[in-house]
């Protein structure tokens, strides 16, 4: 009679270890640990689980911060910088704008990797970064010109290029396209090439809560000539409010919509610090409080379903 065979298989556990060993594997996990976010904050890549499955199988991703350049609607050249597996530049849909306004900040000189890193720390954005930074370069010797140009620039940028619900319907649509294609060749299909590769749209609104929330778009700009070291102020700059008729349904007839004006602008660091205070606003918490509702539950789930589907670009 055939009869299962049982194998005891011994599971480690630290705190049961004596203290040398206890202290030699607590210790090892914090190398790694270090390590990896030593490799992350240069730009090279650490390992991550991917969350689902599809072209990952289940394995272990390398993460990398890739830097994209691309040139915008005026002709000008702009860069692209987010974070994403190794083998698969393609990147997130939801994005921030980030202008940088003096003569001397250009492509070579504005460090973007050390750009995202610096938004991410002491955000939540350190251990998982959904987002992608578009960073524009717009010199303007009339500093107090330089909100509406970069206002200006903006809306321009968005109505050429759309917003990210076109990828998104692309990917639904594309489905059984890919599903046709893949039992035709036999294997996954990558859309897109360098040939024809698309720009992502821009956020359609980064209206979360209509009840508080009243502009449908925000850019950064900062002023200086190195953000890294001079430590002025960005200036997060709100436009585009809502209508009157709106602001009275999201309020309940509340009838102060005279008091938003046209544009708002409030300063803040670039960067979170070592003596930076819990609740302190700063330009990586303020991207992450208008983002982490919206991602959740609008961009996450396509941009990892076209990355385990093999896309490239959108």
């Amino acid at each position: 009679m055939w009869r299962p065979i049982y194998h005891t298989i011994p599971v480690f556990c630290a705190c049961a270890a004596p203290p040398l060993l206890r202290y030699t594997f607590l210790n090892n996990i914090h190398r790694l640990t270090l390590l990896h976010l030593n490799m992350a904050s240069r730009g090279g890549p650490s390992m991550r689980f991917p969350r689902g499955g599809g072209a990952a199988g289940g394995r272990i991703q390398r993460v990398k911060t890739h830097v994209i350049p691309f040139t915008d609607h005026s002709g000008r050249s702009a860069l692209m910088v987010f974070d994403g597996w190794v083998s698969c530049p393609l990147p997130p849909l939801f994005s921030f704008a980030i202008y940088f306004t003096h003569p001397e900040v250009t492509l070579e000189t504005v460090k973007p990797v050390e750009v995202l890193e610096a938004i991410k720390r002491k955000t939540p954005f350190d251990s998982w970064c959904s987002i992608r930074l578009e960073l524009y370069f717009l010199p303007a010797p009339d500093v107090d010109s330089s909100d509406d140009d970069c206002i200006a620039h903006y809306r321009k940028e968005k109505a050429g290029r759309g917003d990210y619900t076109r990828q998104i319907q692309d990917l639904e649509n594309s489905a059984t396209d890919d599903d046709d294609e893949e039992q035709q060749q036999g294997g996954a299909s990558v859309h897109g090439n360098d040939q024809a590769r698309q720009l992502p749209g821009l956020v359609p609104s980064y209206i979360d809560r209509p009840s508080s929330d009243h502009y449908h778009g925000i850019i950064f700009r900062y002023p200086g000539a190195d953000w890294s070291t001079d430590k002025r102020l960005a200036r997060r700059i709100y436009f585009d409010r809502i209508s009157e008729e709106e602001h009275a349904r999201v309020t309940e007839g509340n009838d102060e919509f005279h008091r938003l004006p046209p544009v708002y602008v409030c300063s803040m660091p670039f960067q979170g610090s070592d003596t930076t205070e819990v609740g302190e606003r700063f330009v990586g918490m303020a991207m992450f409080d208008a983002a982490n509702a919206r991602t959740k539950n609008e961009t996450i789930s396509p941009w990892q379903e076209a990355r385990e589907r093999g896309w490239n670009s959108w």
